[in-house]
């Protein structure tokens, strides 16, 4: 089967230990004497996951005209992205980094105390361009200590060929309409639908995708105070929903870790449905790796009993409170959420832009054809419900449920001891 040549990252949101260090990565860029300029150091992951101008090879030049108008001298200290997490913890627990701006993904609510809540600071032009559900991952005590630069939805990626052979002429809009396509396609070796759920926790893993579900079913995963809600009508409805596709989905799925695995699938036309992340788009549709070129389309995600929602992959811009010039930190922020430098990011690098104008922008569109569909995606709600305790929370949950999915339990039971079990989690939290 085809690998398509790109990292596993959406399943990595997680405390695991990497144990790898990072080396400081200088933009390539002549530059004259640094001797008056103001130092920026900067925390990313290494391309191709989402890293800014500098970094990646997007704006260089508008880049280096932006350090040129501020004085300044950006500087990035880069790693894969699996590692970002427990680099980043550690160095912040023992007060040993220099970085100003530091990239995040679900993390702004455990390592809030180490930030600032800035964006209530940024452009009135630019938050209105933004889409309101962004701002819930990078809020925490009702300060929001990030701006989100990447809008990376949940959608759904169907192949053409197959839902046409089964007598689909359009994608499945309502969770019966999925069901039926599912069944109708799972025949001649083919399945569909794929999913990977063979790790419990973290955005991308089993949990965040029943919280797509748990949200089209009108549910929520936590009350007002905190505490479980998702022992529901809708908790247990989204639950059986995944339960009732697995007939029609790949037998691998059960033990998929990653999205790439399931893509794999899809892009060797094994598998007719998936729910994707936007990023996936340009290697799905590249001829070295996909055998589904030119048959591959997007579409919103089906709709529960309240419509359709999905869920958000949280990659934002951050700002330490030991940067010395949080001012200059801000407006670097701004000048990666320019619109120009949005256009470029999406177009040369694949990563959709956060804001809606530039989502809009006919070139964009054209280069990524699935931005109409993310778009669209976001005028519906999105919630990951990122808690300092995510990591914890959504392993109870994930492990409930991928009991469930293999036949081992009841939507009912296993939705009750996953309830029980984050209201542990919960309880510890205070």
């Amino acid at each position: 089967m085809n690998r398509l040549p790109f990292l596993d990252r959406r399943s990595l949101i997680k405390t695991a230990a990497s144990g790898a260090a990072a080396a400081l990565v200088l933009p390539s860029l002549s530059r004259p004497s640094w001797a008056d300029e103001t130092a920026l150091s900067v925390f990313s992951p290494l391309p191709p996951d989402p890293a800014p101008p500098g970094a990646a090879k997007f704006s260089e030049e508008a880049f280096a005209a932006w350090q040129k108008a501020n004085s300044a001298k950006v500087t990035y200290d880069m790693v894969a992205w699996p590692q970002l997490h427990d680099k980043m913890a550690t160095a912040f627990a023992s007060g040993e980094h220099v970085w100003d701006v530091v990239y995040m993904s679900g993390w702004v609510p455990e390592l809030a105390k180490f930030l600032v809540p800035f964006a209530k600071n940024l452009p009135k032009e630019l938050i209105d361009d933004l889409p309101k559900s962004s701002f819930s991952t990078v809020t925490w005590d009702g300060q929001s200590s990030g701006v989100v630069f990447t809008l990376s939805l949940l959608t759904l990626f169907y192949n053409t060929e197959l839902l046409q052979k089964a007598g689909f002429t359009a994608p499945p809009k309502t969770w019966d309409e999925l069901k039926n396509v599912a069944k109708e396609c799972t025949r001649d070796g083919n399945y569909g639908w794929v999913l990977n759920y063979g790790d419990p926790a973290g955005i991308g893993g089993t949990a965040s995708y029943w919280m797509c579900f748990l949200q089209q079913a009108g549910g929520k995963l936590y009350n007002e105070d905190g505490s479980p809600a998702f022992n529901s009508d809708a908790g247990i409805l989204a639950l059986q929903m995944m339960m009732d596709l697995m007939p029609y989905s790949d037998p691998g799925s059960i033990s998929y870790v990653g999205i790439n695995d399931a893509t794999n699938v899809m892009t060797a036309g094994k598998a007719a449905m998936m729910m994707n992340w936007p990023f996936m788009w340009k290697p799905a549709n590249d001829p070295a790796s996909s055998k589904i070129v030119g048959k591959l389309a997007g579409a919103l995600l089906p709709a529960g009993p309240a419509g359709s929602a999905s869920i958000d992959g949280t990659d934002a811009w951050t700002i330490t409170k030991t940067s010395k010039n949080p001012e200059l930190a801000t407006k670097l922020i701004e000048f990666y959420l320019d619109k120009d430098v949005q256009k470029r990011q999406a177009i040369d690098t694949g990563w959709l832009p956060i804001r809606l104008s530039v989502l809009s922008d006919p070139d964009v569109q054209k280069a990524l054809p699935n931005a109409a569909v993310v778009l669209e995606q976001a005028n519906h709600p999105y919630d990951s419900y990122v808690t300092p305790d995510y990591n914890e929370v959504t392993v109870a949950l994930g492990t409930e449920i991928n009991k469930a999915l293999a036949g081992k339990s009841s939507a009912k039971d296993a939705i009750a001891e996953a309830a029980n079990l984050v209201a542990a989690i919960v309880k510890k939290r205070g």
